[in-house]
C-alpha cells in the first residue's frame, strides 16, 4: 500500500498531518459529537494540500471511528468511543475513596505492514525492535527491498536496523519450554533455528541494498537478552511506536529429532499491534507513550544485552 501523498520533511504524509490536526480537535474537545466537519473543500483549502489528500485523512479518520460520514450529508464527529474528550468514569467504589478509572481514548489495532511501507518511504530508516524473532519483520522487509529495487519507491539514503531477541542459550526463558517440566534445551535450540532464519533473511534483504548501490548505509546489530521479551514492540523512524504482546499459549512443537511435545510458546505472526505516534503537533501524552518506548527500548539495549555474531 503506497499513499500518494507528499511527505514533509519530517518524513510524514500530508494525509496524516491533516489528520493529526483534526484528531487534536476532535480528542480535545474543540470539535464535539455529532458535530459537522468542514467540507473537503474548506479543508483544501485550511490545509494547501488536495482533495486526495483530505480524503486519505478523513479515511484514516474513519477508520480510528472518530467520525462517521453518511453520503450527502458530510462528515460529522462520532459519539462512539473514539469521539470526543475522554473523561474519568467513577468505579464501583465510594467516591469518597478517590479511586477512578480513566475511559482510555479508542486505540484502532493495525498490522505492521502499512506502518513499515510508510517507514521505508522516508529518506532515512530505523527499525528498533525487540521481539521473539522477527519473523513478521523479516518478510516485511524483504517486501520493502523489492520495491526499492523495482524503483517503486525512491532509495532511502540510510537504513538502520537495531534487533533485540531473546537468547536462546539462556535457561532463564519462561517461553517456549515444555509444558511437562521447566526447561528442555531442544526447545530452545529449535527456537534459536528460527530465530536465526529470520534474521539472516532480514540481514540479507538489507545488505543486498548496499551490495547493488541502492542505499549508500545499511547498518543491522542484534542483541540478546537473558528472558523472553512479553511485549512485541516495534519502533519506527523514532516517531512510530506499534506494541502487542506476547500472550503464552500451550500447544504442540515438533522437534529437530521429530519428536512432538507440548509446549507454552507465545505466536506473534499476524498479530494485531497497537500504534502510537509523535506528529508536530502531538500532546505531551501522545508524545509520552513514544518517549517512554524510545527509554525502554534503549535500556534494555544498552544495559541488559549482549551482541550477538549473526
Amino acid at each position: 500500500m503506497t499513499s500518494g501523498s507528499p511527505t514533509s520533511r519530517d518524513g510524514s504524509f500530508a494525509y496524516q498531518l491533516v489528520a493529526d490536526a483534526l484528531r487534536r480537535e476532535i480528542r480535545s474537545g474543540t470539535r464535539r459529537p455529532g458535530e459537522r466537519l468542514p467540507t473537503q473543500g474548506e479543508l483544501v483549502d485550511r490545509f494547501g494540500v488536495s482533495r486526495a489528500t483530505v480524503s486519505q485523512a478523513l479515511s484514516l479518520l474513519r477508520k480510528e471511528r472518530l467520525i462517521v460520514t453518511r453520503q450527502g450529508s458530510g462528515s460529522v464527529v462520532a459519539s462512539g468511543p473514539g469521539g470526543g474528550r475522554a473523561q474519568p468514569a467513577a468505579t464501583e467504589s465510594s467516591e469518597d475513596d478517590g479511586a477512578w478509572a480513566v475511559v482510555s481514548e479508542h486505540v484502532t489495532p493495525v498490522l505492521l505492514k502499512p506502518y513499515l511501507v510508510e517507514a521505508f518511504e522516508a529518506s532515512v530508516v530505523r527499525l528498533d525492535v525487540f521481539s521473539m524473532t522477527t519473523e513478521s519483520l523479516a518478510a516485511r522487509v524483504v517486501d520493502q527491498k523489492d520495491r526499492i529495487v523495482a524503483k517503486e519507491i525512491p532509495a532511502p539514503r540510510s537504513i538502520t536496523a537495531r534487533l533485540l531477541l531473546p537468547d536462546t542459550g539462556s535457561t532463564a526463558l519462561a517461553i517456549p519450554r515444555q509444558v511437562a517440566e521447566r526447561d528442555d534445551p531442544r526447545v530452545r535450540a529449535r527456537l534459536g533455528g528460527i530465530l536465526h532464519s529470520h534474521v539472516t533473511m532480514l540481514r540479507n534483504a538489507l545488505f543486498e541494498l548496499r551490495r547493488l548501490r541502492l542505499v549508500e548505509e545499511v547498518d543491522v546489530q542484534v542483541r540478546l537478552v537473558p528472558f523472553s521479551p512479553q511485549v512485541k514492540l516495534y519502533i519506527l523512524n523514532n516517531r512510530v511506536v506499534l506494541q502487542g504482546f506476547y500472550i503464552p499459549e500451550e500447544g504442540v512443537a515438533t522437534l529437530p529429532d521429530g519428536e512432538e511435545v507440548a509446549t507454552y510458546d507465545a505466536y506473534g505472526t499476524g498479530a494485531t499491534l497497537y500504534p502510537f505516534r509523535a506528529s508536530a503537533d502531538s500532546t505531551p501524552e501522545q508524545a509520552g507513550v513514544v518517549r517512554a518506548a524510545r527509554m525502554f527500548f534503549d535500556a534494555n539495549w544498552d544495559a541488559l544485552a549482549a551482541p550477538a555474531d549473526f
